[in-house]
């Protein structure tokens, strides 16, 4: 065996030790190699090598562009070197692959299971279905549409402006129902009384969505429903504000037949 032989054989246990933590994976990732009866040994096992650094890559970049942080802004909630995610994207061999360790640590503050591009769907819990993203797309025959126009228009002229649809009860004696559209300034400062949008982690790490009134250290529901009425302790880890409402959109019953 030769040595880049041996090379390969090392990375290539190391990547499988990384990646794989059901045998379905592998064997899901095996049928994944074109050919892989006519390569010899050191091409197939290189071929896994790749497609292991492939996931890890996408993995961080879909970490990143989920929490909006950059490489070093992980690192450090990571806590881990900032230089082991830089030389592991810099990589020009196409086989570093980040350690089990390494790859622990920053699932417990990603938000991304391991080797997934997206936040696992939202579960029932304390956040179920309480709003859902606003989508800016105009339709020519959307009866929405003029809505839709005007929040284009809103975006274009303040930066950070995201919209969100509520629905949840969660602040019906604030004034806001179910169905109402939300616009929240992802740049103010949130003061006491103020409705605002918040990030909670819940106990397997998923990030979900709720609006609540902020009475500072706590969020708290504008609701008869008790089961919504357990306030939140803000302390920037489990618990974010991510922004304030600043107005409050709602259709008429006409044009919504």
């Amino acid at each position: 065996m030769t040595s880049d032989h041996r090379r390969i054989c090392v990375i290539f246990r190391r990547s499988l030790h990384c990646l794989f933590h059901r045998k379905s994976d592998l064997l899901h990732l095996v049928k994944l190699i074109p050919g892989r009866q006519a390569c010899d040994a050191d091409a197939a096992m290189y071929r896994v090598v790749e497609n292991v650094r492939r996931k890890h890559l996408e993995w961080v970049n879909a970490i990143l562009d989920f929490k909006d942080w950059k490489r070093a802004r992980l690192s450090r909630e990571a806590g881990i070197n900032p230089s082991t995610l830089t030389k592991f994207v810099n990589d020009t061999s196409g086989t570093a692959t980040l350690s089990t360790e390494v790859i622990e640590k920053i699932a417990a503050v990603g938000g991304i299971p391991p080797f997934e591009r997206k936040p696992p769907a939202m579960q029932r819990g304390l956040a179920e279905d309480e709003a859902t993203h606003y989508d800016l797309v105009i339709e020519s025959r959307d009866s929405a549409g003029t809505l839709r126009k005007m929040l284009v228009e809103l975006k274009s002229m303040r930066n950070g402006i995201d919209p969100w649809i509520l629905r949840s009860r969660g602040l019906e004696t604030a004034g806001y129902l179910p169905g109402d559209v939300l616009v929240v300034d992802m740049n103010a400062t949130p003061s006491n009384g103020d409705v605002v949008c918040a990030q909670v982690m819940n106990a397997m790490g998923q990030a979900e969505i709720l609006f609540r009134v902020y009475e500072h250290p706590f969020l708290v529901a504008a609701s008869m429903d008790n089961s919504l009425r357990r306030p939140l302790l803000v302390d920037n880890e489990r618990v974010q504000i991510k922004g304030v409402v600043v107005t409050m959109m709602r259709e008429r019953s006409a044009n919504a037949a």
